[in-house]
């Protein structure tokens, strides 16, 4: 249990860390390289020592590889790594809890991509639409998705936990790099 609640926030954090040095260029481009490689070792080990691990995380990566946001060459190469690990050590998956949380994964990042692309077109003085922003900016499908089957008995509560913990440090890392963007100090010449 306890590895989990260590190793999901670390592949939250490495994630977003890895998307910023590419996307927004906040965080060292070279670093997020060597880092990739190390966070697929991570994200397979933690895929094939539990099958319910293995379930959620083949899930995310369906979600976001289905929707294009595997766009860097760092996301490639740790792609590539867990790929690799999988094949030669394999993995154990439950099937049906795959099949509703690649969907509800998939959702989410449908939803984020609306949220994204019209965040100016939305009211925020409408609760509805704070809502909706707050529930799919946080992608809260897969989590909801994963407290429902741990409610029914099939995953352990603390799997829910992990992905919180998964989330909560991918959030950190983007709001440190929102603020780095932010108050980065200009550099004028005066000559």
């Amino acid at each position: 249990m306890y590895f989990f609640l260590v190793s999901y926030p670390l592949l939250g954090a490495g994630l977003k860390y890895i998307d910023d040095a590419f996307d927004e260029r906040t965080f060292n481009r070279k670093f997020a390289l060597v880092l990739a490689p190390f966070l697929g070792i991570l994200w397979a080990y933690t895929m094939i020592i539990s099958p319910v691990s293995a379930t959620i995380l083949l899930a995310v990566l369906l979600g976001v590889f289905l929707k294009g946001k595997i766009d860097n060459y760092a996301h490639g190469l740790g792609l590539a790594v867990i790929v690799a690990i999988l094949i030669v050590a394999g993995v154990q998956l439950l099937i049906l809890p795959l099949i509703v949380l690649a969907a509800a994964a998939v959702l989410d990042e449908v939803g984020n991509d609306v949220v994204d692309y019209n965040r100016d077109n939305f009211d925020t003085s409408k609760f509805s639409h704070k809502a909706f922003i707050a529930f799919f900016d946080q992608r809260w499908v897969t989590k909801v998705a994963i407290l429902y089957v741990a409610l029914l008995g099939v995953f352990p509560w603390y799997f829910f936990l992990a992905m919180l913990l998964f989330d909560g440090a991918y959030l950190v890392v983007r709001m440190y790099s929102r603020s780095h963007i932010q108050y980065q100090p200009r550099i004028t010449s005066f000559t």
